[in-house]
């Protein structure tokens, strides 16, 4: 279990880790279909976004909702080349790929969601040498079967990032979809590990028997999901004083893994960077924990 957000604790973060900048989000795949994991953090203002979405509407949305702490650019992020954008019945499954029919018929269930209603060809930008865009500390990507193209086309930008919080595919939703482990593997020659899943989804398969099945009770093939990636996971000695502090609060207030954050504290803490009462005050804030020891 991991404590969740707490603005009073954000807030004191920020004033005994005095980072120089605000914590840099680029989210690609910004279609605000739902929330972020990151909106607590921006609506507190200790971040800034920088987003990418190539549908108009959505784009159009994101920019109405703009705030001074945001920046929206309705590109679609891949190799440079032009590409086909499958914008499918419910929005969320919009994607580069074709929706996978084995997948649909198999499961019985997708059909009409993952309809292609239209097909928009577009041009695909990559991160590395995108002069609009600074050099961000969490990836956000959201865009349905793409996401391995982002990495090996900004490999640059990717691997100077902290965090990487990437959905991923148990079973391919598309056509040629690569699943959680290819993911894994490109994301590992960048110098990240696996860190943990912040949901997966699971789905009921459907057929004339099933019906005897209540879906809560089995519910049981992994689907999709988000999972989080930390560049240096075991040796947070090779971060720089500035990347373990906004590591600190993504992991805080985003990625919601403060034992992680507490252990990247201890490394300021060997850099005389902070004191040990200023991690204690900070654990002091979480739930359920135990009480200081007095020397």
């Amino acid at each position: 279990m991991a404590a969740p957000f707490d603005q009073k604790r954000a807030a004191h973060l920020q004033e005994v880790l005095k980072p120089k900048r605000l914590t840099r989000i680029c989210d690609v795949g910004a279609n605000p279909i739902g929330p972020t994991p990151y909106a607590d953090l921006l609506e507190a203002g200790f971040c800034e976004v920088w987003g990418f979405e190539p549908q108009e509407e959505a784009f159009a949305k994101l920019v109405e909702a703009q705030t001074p702490n945001t920046h929206f650019l309705p590109y679609a992020i891949g190799p440079a080349g032009k590409a086909t954008l499958r914008v499918c019945h419910n929005d969320g499954f919009t994607s580069l790929l074709e929706p996978s029919d084995d997948t649909r018929n198999a499961f019985g269930r997708l059909h009409r969601g993952t309809r292609v209603i239209e097909r928009v060809e577009m041009t695909l930008h990559p991160l590395d040498g995108m002069k609009e865009l600074p050099q961000f500390d969490l990836l956000k990507i959201d865009i349905q079967g793409g996401e391995v193209d982002v990495y090996t086309s900004g490999k640059k930008r990717v691997g100077k990032a902290l965090a990487v919080i990437s959905e991923v595919a148990a079973i391919p939703i598309y056509h040629d979809q690569p699943l959680m482990h290819v993911q894994m593997s490109e994301l590992e020659k960048l110098g990240f590990q696996f860190h943990k899943f912040l949901f997966l989804k699971p789905i009921h398969r459907l057929n004339k028997f099933s019906v005897r099945l209540p879906r809560r009770a089995y519910h049981v093939q992994a689907l999709d999901g988000d999972a989080v990636f930390i560049r240096s996971l075991l040796n947070l000695q090779a971060l720089t004083v500035e990347e373990l502090k906004h590591l600190v609060i993504l992991t805080d207030a985003v990625i919601l893994s403060q034992d992680l954050g507490v252990a990247a504290m201890a490394e300021l803490v060997n850099r005389d960077m902070l004191t040990e009462d200023e991690v204690h005050s900070y654990i002091d804030m979480l739930p359920n924990v135990t009480a200081r020891e007095v020397s």
